[in-house]
């Protein structure tokens, strides 16, 4: 690691990678294709640090969000189709709408956080991770870190939605069984 800014980001990243495993811990029964993928965005933005570091500090960050992008997607779409979702339907789509709602705030404090760890027309060797390369193009990488951070909002809020879907046919079998008449006798009362 180098530059001044560091502990910065550290922090910024291990805020995202706590509440991504706090997320995967709660829809780890109702909606475990989430949780796995939750999981293989942390370990899919640790890959993209350790690849782009490899290359000299500029821009790690972006690709340290690519890398949680693509950790999220692959194994998301392998997981999906692939794991049932038993949980309650329901809770499912309000916890998917919650996040739609809550993604625009998330992403404007995520932008500010951003700025303030790294400042905008940083340069030179003492800059590190935060360092643009010289371009300041619509706030340089910290933009396409905040989209990257939208769009895996979104397409974990499809997620839910989708583990909501799958969660309809397990909550009508169980509603069944409970209508079934019992082969137990009925006892007369006193």
């Amino acid at each position: 690691m180098s530059g001044a800014f560091t502990p910065s980001l550290v922090a910024i990243f291990a805020f995202w990678a706590a509440a991504c495993i706090a997320l995967a811990v709660v829809f780890m029964r109702s909606a475990p294709a989430v949780s796995v993928s939750l999981v293989a965005s942390i370990v899919g933005a640790i890959a993209g640090f350790l690849v782009e570091n490899a290359d000299g500090p500029a821009e790690v960050p972006a690709y340290t969000a690519v890398g949680a992008s693509v950790g999220l997607f692959v194994v998301g779409v392998l997981a999906l189709p692939t794991m049932s979702s038993p949980g309650p339907s329901r809770s499912l789509r309000h916890a998917a709408w919650l996040l739609l709602i809550a993604a625009p705030f998330a992403a404007a404090g995520l932008t500010f956080l951003l700025q303030g760890a790294c400042p905008l027309y940083i340069s030179g060797k003492g800059s590190g991770f935060c360092n643009y390369q010289g371009g300041d193009v619509l706030g340089g990488w910290v933009s396409g870190v905040i989209v990257a951070f939208l769009v895996d909002a979104v397409f974990v809020a499809v997620s839910l939605f989708v583990c909501s879907r799958k969660a309809m046919p397990w909550e009508a079998r169980d509603a069944t069984k409970k209508d079934e008449p019992s082969d137990q006798p009925v006892l007369p009362l006193r």
